[in-house]
C-alpha cells in the first residue's frame, strides 16, 4: 500500500462549480492549490448534472434601480426567518457581477432580441431568472478553461474519496483519504468544502451519483456547527419514461394525475372547500414544495398515492398533458412563464422520445432536489472550526425555509469565490506561502487516525442493501409526510445500518463504504433537525404539525459535542 503526504496552501475539496471556482479564486491570491475530487473533475457534482430543460441563475438588473435590494428582500421573504440576512445581502449583491465574470469566460445566456431572457423564478416578486444555454454544464467548462490557465497554481486529484478532516490547536489543518488502494494525506493551511448536498440518500432524487453528504458529515465530526439541516427543497418531476424536473408553470395547464387504478390522487386528500384547480394554480408559482401556501397538496397527495400502494409499475402517478396544446396554452394569462416555457420542455422531451401531448404513460414523482442548509459559514465563508471554509450546497445561511429559484447556481460562484479568496488570505497569514506542492511516501504511523471511518474503510460489507434500505426509509419519512414516528423510525433505522457497517468483517478497503455512512450521518441530522422543529415551514412540513409557530422563528443549529 502506497501512502502519500502532501503539502499546499488550500485545500477544496469538491469538483463542482462551487469547488471550481474556489479553486481558481485561491491561486488568484497566489496560493498552491490542491483540488480533490472523487468523480472526474468535469463532470462531478451537481453544476454539471442536467436535470432540466434548462438552468435557471437569479440575479437583480443592475440597470434598474433597487432590484439587487428587491433581489435581498425576495431572498428574505422566502427565507422566512431562517436565512443569515448578511449572507443574503452578499448573494445579491454579488450575482449580478458573477454573470459578468461567467460570459467573460465564455458562458452564453438566453438572450430575446438584444437582451437577456429572463423570467419569475418561484418565490420572486420579479422576473430575475436568467436561462443558462446548456444547464450548467458551460458553466463547468468554463471554468476548466479558467484552471488550465492557473495549472502552475492548481493541482487536481481525481477519484480521491476524503473521510476525514484533521485538526490541530483547534484548527482544521489538511484531511485524509484514500484513491483506490493508495492512503493520502493532504497538509493545508486552509480547506474548502465544495462537497455538495445529500441526494443521493433517496431511491428519488435529483442529484449525480457522488452527492453523498460527505461535507456534512466530516464537518459535523470535527466540531463545525450545522444550520437548517431540515429544510430540503423537493419537488415534482417525470419519472417516466425520462426523468427530468419541471418548474412550477406547467400546473397552469391543470393536467389531470391518476394513480394505478385510474382514480384521481386529490379523492380523500384536500380540505373541505379547497379544490384541485386551486391547488395547481398556486404551484404554478414555484417548482419545489412548500408548506406556505396550498400547493403543498401536490405533493402530499402524489406522495401518499405511491405510499399507500397505488403507484405505478414504475412508482409514480399517471400525468396526462394532452390538453396543453398551442391553443390552449396561448388563451392562458402568462404570468408565470408558461408562454415560453412549455414550448422549450416541450421540445427538449422530444429529444428524450417523449411526446408530452401524445404519450399517455408519462409519469410524475416527488424528488429530493436540494438542500437549504449546510455548514454554518460566516461573511468570509468561514465554518464555526478556524480554517474550515464552505461554499455551494454544503454550505448553510445563505437560504432558509424556502429558496429562490436560481439562487443556489449563484450562491455557487459567489461563496466560492468569497471561499477561495479567505481561504488563501488564512492559509498564507497563518502558515506562510507554500513555494511549490510538497510530495512525500511516509510511513503509516505518521498518521494513523483512529476514526471510525478509518475502520468504517476496511470493512466488507452489503453496501447494495444498506443503499436500498436507506433510500427506502429516507424517500419514506424525510420527504413530504414527515411526523414524529417517521423521524424516529428513521434515526432508528440509520443508526442500525450504521452498527451493521460497524461490526462488519474486515475486507480490502472500500472508499465507497465511507460515503453510505457519511450518508447515513447526514440524513440524521436532517431527521434529527426535523423533529426539533414542530411546525410546518417553508420546504419543512409535519403532518403533526401541519402549521407555521412563531415559537419556532430561530435556525436550528446542530453541533456535535466533542
Amino acid at each position: 500500500m502506497v501512502q502519500l503526504k502532501v503539502k499546499t496552501d488550500v485545500l477544496v475539496i469538491g469538483g463542482g462549480g462551487a469547488g471550481l471556482r474556489a479553486a481558481i479564486a485561491a491561486a488568484d491570491c497566489g496560493a498552491q492549490v490542491i483540488l480533490v475530487s472523487k468523480r472526474k473533475v468535469g463532470i462531478a457534482g451537481a453544476t454539471a448534472f442536467p436535470v432540466a430543460e434548462m438552468a435557471g441563475y437569479n440575479a437583480g438588473d443592475i440597470r434598474i434601480p433597487g432590484d439587487t435590494q428587491s433581489h435581498y428582500e425576495d431572498i428574505m421573504k422566502a427565507a422566512q426567518g431562517m436565512a443569515d440576512p448578511k449572507l443574503a445581502a452578499i448573494t445579491a449583491a454579488n450575482a449580478p457581477g458573477t454573470i459578468s465574470k461567467l460570459e467573460e469566460w465564455g458562458v452564453e445566456f438566453e438572450h430575446v432580441e438584444d437582451d437577456y431572457y429572463i423570467f419569475k423564478s418561484c418565490f420572486s416578486r420579479s422576473p430575475r431568472t436568467h436561462v443558462i444555454k446548456g444547464h450548467g454544464e458551460p458553466i463547468i467548462k468554463a471554468l476548466m478553461k479558467q484552471i488550465e490557465l492557473r495549472k502552475e497554481n492548481i493541482r487536481i486529484m481525481d477519484d480521491v474519496t476524503i473521510f476525514q478532516l484533521v485538526k490541530k490547536n483547534d484548527r482544521v489543518c489538511g484531511a485524509i483519504g484514500c484513491r483506490e488502494e493508495n492512503l493520502l494525506k493532504i497538509e493545508a493551511g486552509a480547506v474548502v468544502m465544495a462537497t455538495g448536498g445529500c441526494g443521493q440518500a433517496f431511491s428519488r432524487n435529483m442529484n449525480p451519483v457522488d452527492i453523498t453528504g460527505d461535507g456534512y458529515a466530516m464537518a459535523y465530526e470535527t466540531g463545525a456547527e450545522l444550520i437548517n439541516m431540515e429544510f430540503m427543497q423537493i419537488g415534482m418531476g417525470f419519472s417516466w419514461p425520462v426523468v427530468n424536473i419541471f418548474n412550477g408553470y406547467i400546473w397552469e395547464g391543470k393536467p389531470s394525475l391518476t394513480d394505478r387504478e385510474g382514480k384521481d390522487i386529490f379523492e380523500g386528500v384536500l380540505p373541505e372547500g379547497l379544490t384541485k384547480e386551486d391547488v395547481m394554480h398556486e404551484h404554478r408559482k414555484h417548482f419545489p414544495f412548500s408548506s406556505s401556501d396550498c400547493s403543498q397538496y401536490l405533493e402530499i397527495a402524489v406522495q401518499r398515492a405511491i405510499r399507500s400502494g397505488k403507484g405505478t409499475e414504475h412508482g409514480g402517478v399517471h400525468i396526462d398533458l394532452s390538453c396543453m396544446t398551442d391553443e390552449y396554452v396561448n388563451a392562458l394569462k402568462d404570468d408565470c412563464g408558461i408562454h415560453h416555457m412549455w414550448p422549450i420542455a416541450r421540445d427538449y422531451m422530444k429529444t428524450k422520445g417523449v411526446d408530452l401531448l401524445k404519450d399517455n404513460n408519462v409519469e410524475v414523482a416527488v424528488y429530493a432536489h436540494a438542500v437549504n442548509g449546510g455548514i454554518r459559514i460566516d461573511e468570509d465563508a468561514m465554518s464555526s472550526v478556524e480554517g474550515l471554509f464552505a461554499a455551494g450546497e454544503c454550505a448553510g445561511g445563505p437560504h432558509g425555509a424556502d429558496r429562490l429559484g436560481g439562487n443556489m447556481m449563484v450562491t455557487c460562484q459567489v461563496y466560492g469565490d468569497i471561499a477561495g479568496t479567505k481561504a488563501a488570505e488564512y492559509a498564507i497569514r497563518n502558515e506562510g506561502k507554500s513555494s511549490n506542492l510538497s510530495v512525500a511516501v511516509t510511513e503509516e504511523s505518521d498518521w494513523k487516525t483512529d476514526s471510525i471511518e478509518d475502520t468504517i474503510l476496511y470493512k466488507k460489507v452489503d453496501l447494495e442493501s444498506i443503499k436500498a434500505k436507506m433510500r427506502d426509509a429516507a424517500q419514506k419519512h424525510l420527504l413530504v409526510d414527515r411526523d414524529e414516528k417517521g423521524l424516529s423510525e428513521y434515526i432508528c433505522i440509520a443508526e442500525e445500518l450504521k452498527k451493521q457497517m460497524e461490526e462488519a468483517p474486515e475486507g480490502r478497503i472500500s472508499p465507497e463504504n465511507v460515503n453510505v455512512y457519511h450518508t447515513l450521518i447526514a440524513t440524521e441530522l436532517m431527521a434529527e433537525s426535523a423533529r426539533k422543529r414542530k411546525e410546518s415551514r417553508g420546504s419543512h412540513q409535519r403532518r403533526d404539525y401541519p402549521k407555521k409557530n412563531e415559537a419556532y422563528g430561530q435556525p436550528i443549529i446542530i453541533k456535535k459535542q466533542l
